[in-house]
């Protein structure tokens, strides 16, 4: 029976009888043009009272109850007036709230099995890097700038590199010896995404090969070169499993749920035979959009 519930059959029949259940319940009767009685259910009522009980933590006054029911009643006027007018209709917003509407009410409606310890196991097995906390690097740099020294950016790097080598401990300020710069000199700690923020992408990629102990170099970012000396780095040890299981559920809950989402989708979109059709190309248009040879 366990298994029966986790197949994506038996998931689509629940949505699907759920949603339909739902339409019935609340949706409102199809109308002709006609029909202007408006009904305000004691089931609307109820959730009125629930929803504004939930928010502010008490019953809604008599006050404030006949408020909740004047602006359903408002809502309700102005909506079934736009649909008359077909306000609805060609609107990209109203198209992409409604198609959102059933997702979230599918994902909702979705009581997924809870996984089993050897599911979780396997899944955590299968994407141990995402829980694998990164490498964290403590470096100092000096900033080399190319619009103050132009031509002669390179050999003053290497000489002010020759410089920092020989000094070594003995110098107490290292930037001292480079120019003047936005950013700190000294980072403690850094793993690669915060490095990558503050120096961009080709900075980062080339600091966590420089092995440390020595000031390497030059090392160029957006801003311009650096000389660079990592005086250390920290390898965090292999996630656990037992630590971080709350976080695994959650995550394999949020995978599985987008899984069986898209096969939903997929499952009523068979059902549609669609038709795209070519729109007549205006010449104007064409001449516009041709590129350029």
């Amino acid at each position: 029976m366990a298994k029966l519930l986790r197949e994506p059959l038996m998931h689509f029949l629940v949505i699907g009888a759920a949603i339909y259940l739902l339409y019935g319940m609340f949706a409102e009767p199809v109308m002709d043009e006609t029909d202007k009685t408006i009904v305000v259910s004691a089931g609307e009522i109820e959730w009125m009272q629930g929803s504004w009980q939930k928010r502010w933590n008490r019953p809604p006054t008599e006050k404030e109850l006949d408020g909740l029911i004047q602006q359903y009643i408002r809502e309700t006027v102005l909506y079934r007036e736009a649909l008359t007018m077909g306000l609805n209709q060609h609107d990209q917003v109203i198209r992409r709230r409604l198609a959102q509407k059933l997702e979230f009410l599918a994902r909702d409606l979705v009581a997924l099995t809870p996984p089993t310890g050897e599911e979780l196991q396997v899944y955590f097995a299968e994407n141990r890097d995402r829980y694998q906390e990164p490498v964290r690097y403590t470096f100092t740099q000096v900033f080399i700038d190319p619009d103050k020294r132009g031509d002669a950016t390179l050999a003053h790097a290497e000489a002010i590199k020759a410089t920092l080598i020989a000094k070594g401990d003995a110098l107490e300020d290292p930037g001292a010896m480079g120019d003047d710069f936005m950013l700190p000199n000294y980072y403690p700690e850094k793993d690669p995404i915060e490095i990558r923020k503050y120096f961009g992408n080709g900075f980062a990629e080339s600091l966590v090969e420089l092995s440390p102990g020595t000031w390497h170099g030059p090392v160029l970012s957006g801003y311009g070169v650096h000389l660079v000396y990592v005086s250390s780095f920290s390898e965090p040890p292999a996630p656990v499993f037992e630590e971080l299981r709350e976080r695994v559920v959650q995550d394999w809950k949020s995978e599985q749920g987008e899984e069986l989402n898209e096969k939903f989708y997929a499952s009523l979109r068979e059902r549609y035979t669609v038709v795209i059709e070519e729109p007549e190309q205006d010449d104007s248009v064409a001449a516009v959009q041709e590129p350029a040879r």
